[in-house]
């Protein structure tokens, strides 16, 4: 079972008095895929272009994908580098990993975490290590991954959320639209309706409508709609529930307009999505 959004996780353990491991004292790359690293002990620094980020235990760095940087190695480190394909994630995840970007300081991202927000995120780390290394996935699997993942997006916003509230005073529209995108992610399953997310901003579902519109290029029904698909096609790859579940689970009370939706949407239907994954 391809699980989808998953790349590689790394555990690394350098120190810089062992001379014959010269790549993992420094190293400058880029990968497709976007990076999450935990520095559990050491020091050392993170660099792209004009940026240099000192790593210190307990920070939790992001790295954008196709993005050319290198680190060094000054005091022997320990820690986890996640690899993840941002464009297919989950929606909760992929709300908070783009969020993250989109209010970026710079190119890499940098959390100082607390020791309890440190011991969480090392615990999903070490969930997610866990599960790459099944050799059969179960039907599990996407979940455990899925909330790992979770648990280290949000350790990291909850490492800058003074920084971040800071920020949205300065641009009150923009929050707006932010916290409107957080909560249809994070609700997009349920019977989310438009006029709930625009009574919740004091704004008339007309208004409401046009700012979103305006800002994400769709309306806020269609986005919806939208990532109710996108999750369904991810369930349908990764998982063996049966497709009238997968429909409740996503936020649709009938499976008759999800079949529907799916071929307008996809071009083919659930089913057919299913078998094109075995392959």
């Amino acid at each position: 079972m391809d699980i989808g959004f998953m790349d590689s996780i790394v555990y690394f353990h350098t120190n810089p008095s062992d001379k014959d491991q010269k790549e993992g004292l420094f190293l400058s790359h880029s990968h497709p895929s976007a990076e999450i690293t935990l520095l559990i002990r050491g020091e050392g620094y993170y660099a792209a272009g004009e940026q240099n980020v000192e790593a210190h235990p307990g920070d939790l760095l992001f790295i954008p994908p196709d993005l050319k940087h290198s680190y060094v190695c000054v005091k022997a480190w320990e820690g986890y580098s996640l690899h993840i394909y941002d464009q297919n994630l989950p929606p909760y995840c992929q709300y908070l990993l783009s969020h993250a970007f989109s209010q970026r300081p710079g190119p890499i991202l940098k959390a100082s975490l607390t020791p309890g927000a440190a011991e969480r995120a090392l615990a999903g780390m070490r969930q997610i290590e866990e599960e790459c290394r099944r050799e059969e996935k179960t039907e599990y699997s996407y979940d455990l991954l899925r909330n790992a993942l979770e648990t280290l997006l949000l350790a990291y916003h909850t490492g800058t959320c003074d920084q971040s509230a800071e920020s949205s005073s300065e641009h009150p529209e923009e929050q707006m639209i932010q916290d409107a995108l957080k909560e249809i992610h994070q609700n997009y399953h349920t019977s989310l309706k438009v006029s709930d997310l625009a009574a919740n901003h004091y704004l008339s579902e007309s208004i409401f409508r046009k700012k979103f519109a305006d800002r994400i290029g769709m309306s806020p029904k269609q986005y919806i709609i939208s990532l109710r698909i996108d999750e369904a096609k991810r369930l349908l790859h990764t998982s063996r529930k049966p497709v009238e579940f997968i429909a409740s689970e996503v936020g649709f009370s009938s499976s008759s307009r999800f079949h529907d939706l799916f071929v307008k949407h996809v071009g083919m239907t659930p089913m057919e999505w299913r078998r094109s994954g075995e392959n």
